[in-house]
């Protein structure tokens, strides 16, 4: 069901208890596919890296929002054009890029109005994984994956999945905090 009414890939979350998992899998298993090409991911090295991220200056309200845009101009502003700043928390400190699990968010370009609503409950939805059809933006280096800046910039590897959603954008999964049994919410930003 998309959400926003942005349709996307069809999400499902499945739930399980550590202690039910038994021993891990020896050989991974065979990936089903089902759909559109570009859905599955190239087979690639999967290294996760701990990361310190901020909230959008947006989902905290208009008052912080304009303490960071008042920091970033005094800070990284351009003396010539005082409203020339490079914003510097929005890229740098807030919503890492790439795919993730947990965190806050990744902006939604269509705006902030409020949390994501369970369609059962009313309650905020808990925002769980990013998939995004690049890892990173190629020049935003503080949320670069470990590895990716060294070389030459045509040598740096923005998709390595070979995933790519929409128009290369990145689809964010949400859950209900309240019932594993509520539907999950997924769209495309």
């Amino acid at each position: 069901m998309p959400y926003n009414g942005i349709a996307g890939p069809w999400v499902q979350v499945r739930y399980r208890h550590a202690a039910d998992l038994g021993e891990r899998f020896l050989t991974p298993p065979e990936p089903v596919v089902i759909g559109e090409p570009g859905y599955l991911p190239t087979p690639c090295l999967l290294r996760p890296e701990p990361v310190t991220e901020y909230p959008h200056p947006g989902a905290l309200g208009e008052e912080f929002e304009a303490r960071v845009e008042e920091w970033e101009m005094a800070t990284f502003g351009n003396s010539d054009d005082p409203e020339e700043y490079d914003p510097r928390y929005s890229w740098d400190l807030s919503t890492a890029t790439g795919w993730k699990l947990g965190g806050h968010e990744p902006w939604n370009y269509q705006g902030y109005y409020g949390p994501v609503r369970c369609d059962t409950c009313g309650s905020g939805m808990r925002f769980v994984a990013s998939i995004a059809s690049d890892e990173w933006d190629g020049g935003t280096e503080s949320w670069a994956p470990g590895g990716l800046l060294e070389g030459s910039p045509s040598e740096r590897c923005q998709g390595p999945t070979e995933v790519v959603l929409g128009r290369r954008e990145t689809m964010r999964v949400f859950i209900c905090p309240l019932s594993t049994d509520h539907p999950v919410i997924s769209d495309l930003m």
